[in-house]
């Protein structure tokens, strides 16, 4: 026994050293606004169809876009539910949210169904070999796996309540409270044996009651936990730290320090994590900006005048991209979208006359759109270079 312990206790200091630390500090500027063109490239806007009550998702609450064979799946977590579109906008399918019946296959048993309003889809994640989607539902505290066209082929039941997930390889990456109730931990389950019990990669003292973002009144789905194209990011609740996660390990971690912005604490909240080789860009609770960390040079700033200057349209709000290589994305609600076609259609002669189109070129696709307050919002995709 003491040897296996001994053995335990090498691997285990091995793998801290493997991994690589880093502190930052955070710099807030106040002069000249940055430009968003320095660190991220417009790819493509995508004006989300409304033809049902089914399809429509609330403004402000995506939680995750995922990515897949020319499809993209929205989280709407006020709604509990998963929307299915094409990569044009077109509606295609939804599930949760809704009355009716999901059947699931679970482990070694016999074909069950699910009432959907029952199902509260916590969170999903992209499996990318085999091309699967995997949710987790929290009245039943269960993963559900379903194929790309949302058809349910399995339900795993987990012994603990979960708060995010995320895929990566074999590796099930998942945030939830810690057994004793006494703050949060990032664990991992190997994905073929979720019945397993997970191994703690790191635990965070304090829960918070909810992530909020200054000046709302309600509050707003935010991910802390990121699957990209390079590894898996991943703070916890009330830690200055960001880990890059790779095969169940902690390979990179970066410590801010936040120059002790904060009135009240001098722990931060730190979600929706977009990633490139070169950036970091993300959401905290204590600026309603985006910070943008340089990698390469351990610098981050947060500057609270950003500015467009690539089209009209700018949420602080990121969403969480998985399936872009370095994505990024954000969303505007259908108001603003429809505001800003109807003023392009009176003007547009006058703003080609002097030259004023630049900022307008993304909405042109659009312009024959009617588009009503209420449908749903436009998403902005984004590289971060």
């Amino acid at each position: 026994m003491k040897h296996n312990i001994f053995l335990y206790a090498v691997v285990l200091l091995a793998c801290l050293s493997c991994s690589t630390k880093q502190k930052v500090t955070v710099e807030y500027k106040d002069y000249r606004p940055l430009n968003m063109s320095s660190f991220v490239t417009l790819q493509k806007n995508i004006l989300l169809d409304t033809p049902t009550e089914e399809s429509r998702i609330q403004d402000f609450h995506i939680g995750r876009l995922l990515f897949a064979q020319e499809r993209i799946y929205v989280i709407d977590e006020k709604e509990n539910k998963i929307l299915m579109f094409n990569d044009e906008g077109k509606f295609l399918k939804s599930i949760g949210g809704a009355t009716g019946e999901v059947s699931g296959n679970p482990i070694g048993g016999k074909t069950e169904k699910f009432s959907e309003n029952r199902l509260k889809i916590q969170d999903a994640a992209l499996d990318a070999q085999p091309q699967k989607l995997y949710a987790y539902c929290s009245t039943t505290c269960q993963i559900m796996v379903f194929d790309l066209d949302l058809n349910v082929e399995q339900t795993i039941p987990m012994v603990t309540p979960l708060l995010e997930i995320g895929l990566d390889g074999n590796c099930l990456y998942a945030i939830r409270t810690s057994l004793k109730r006494d703050g949060c931990e990032l664990v991992v389950f190997d994905k073929n044996r979720l019945e397993d019990a997970p191994s703690v990669l790191w635990k965070q003292a304090g829960i918070p009651s909810g992530k909020q973002t200054p000046g709302e009144t309600f509050i707003l789905p935010e991910k802390s936990l990121s699957p990209s194209e390079d590894g898996t990011y991943a703070s916890l609740p009330q830690s200055n730290r960001i880990c890059q996660i790779r095969n169940g390990k902690v390979t990179s971690t970066y410590n801010l320090d936040f120059g002790g912005k904060a009135s009240q604490s001098a722990s931060y909240n730190i979600y929706n994590i977009c990633a490139s080789d070169s950036f970091l860009i993300f959401n905290t609770d204590s600026s309603k900006s985006w910070f943008i960390l340089n990698r390469k040079t351990g610098k981050c700033i947060v500057d609270e005048n950003l500015r467009n200057d690539v089209c009209l349209g700018q949420n602080s709000r990121l969403i969480p991209v998985q399936g872009k290589d370095n994505g990024l994305a954000y969303d505007m609600p259908a108001v603003f979208v429809s505001q800003t076609l109807q003023h392009l259609k009176k003007h547009k002669e006058e703003f080609e006359q002097f030259g004023q189109m630049k900022l307008y070129h993304p909405y042109l696709p659009f312009l024959e759109k009617d588009i009503a307050p209420q449908d749903n919002p436009m998403l902005y995709l984004w590289e971060i270079k």
